[in-house]
């Protein structure tokens, strides 16, 4: 039933906004294809770099991985 709005020369009906549903994200969180812990991608992030630390660093805190793993991965020291 439509609300009136009361003006000088009478009353008015008036259409009622309704706020519409957010959409949902399906890609917001994406399950990891295999379970891996974080000793075994590092590992393996050594074995792609041949070895070298900065390389891991790069592998593991890439915005591809973080996507992939639906994790950001912070090395220190």
């Amino acid at each position: 039933m439509a609300k009136t709005a009361t003006r000088k020369r009478g009353s008015i009906q008036r259409q009622g906004r309704r706020v519409m549903p957010a959409p949902r994200r399906a890609t917001q969180r994406k399950a990891a294809g295999a379970l891996l812990t974080v000793g075994e991608l590092i590992a393996a992030a050594y074995d792609t770099a041949g070895g070298e630390n900065l390389e891991v660093q790069k592998l593991v805190t890439s915005p591809q991985m973080t996507r992939a793993l639906g994790r950001r991965i912070v090395l220190v020291g």
